[in-house]
């Protein structure tokens, strides 16, 4: 009796991310992911039970990913200022070098079918907090955070055209604004 093949989720979710750089998130499906990785539909189908989880799983691992260059980017530090602008480089990475769109992509998908990501959530709430101000200082750097998501969702989500300059100049203005304590 022939031993039944273990699929690795992994492997899965590089043939995903595959699929999602060459042909956009619309075209993720278990099929189109299932002849990526050479395998059956239903392969893919029992790694994940449904489109929506194989996309928040996706989404899970990039967070997972940009978590970890944004400890290697904040080091030692841990200051709320530190913090901001590790969250900047992060954002302004995420915009040219691609992986922005993808998760944007994926992002969107999931709010235009009315669903939200609890670990999307979490991610937030880890790094930006619960949003509360009560120093200047605190509601500038609030205000930045902000600002970042909606330069990267104006760019990765509603495709706002702007030359790298631009987008440079923006997130640099950002940091010259960040407050120090």
């Amino acid at each position: 009796m022939a031993r039944p093949r273990t699929i690795d989720r992994e492997t899965l979710l590089d043939a995903a991310e595959r699929v999602v750089t060459r042909q956009g998130a619309a075209a993720l499906s278990f099929a189109s992911v299932a002849t990526e990785a050479g395998l059956s539909k239903a392969s893919v189908q029992s790694a994940f039970g449904s489109r929506d989880a194989l996309i928040d799983a996706l989404i899970g691992r990039w967070m997972a990913h940009e978590a970890a260059r944004f400890r290697a980017m904040l080091a030692e530090e841990t200051t709320p200022e530190a913090r901001l602008n590790a969250h900047l480089r992060c954002t302004y990475e995420e915009l040219h070098n691609g992986s922005g769109q993808r998760v944007a992509s994926l992002l969107a998908i999931l709010a235009s079918a009315g669903l939200g990501s609890d670990s999307l959530r979490q991610w937030y709430q880890a790094r930006i907090g619960d949003l509360t101000a009560t120093t200047e200082a605190e509601r500038q750097r609030r205000t930045a955070y902000l600002a970042a998501e909606g330069a990267y969702f104006l760019r990765c989500i509603v495709g706002l055209e702007a030359d790298a300059a631009v987008w440079s100049d923006i997130f640099a203005d950002l940091q010259a604004e960040t407050p120090r304590d």
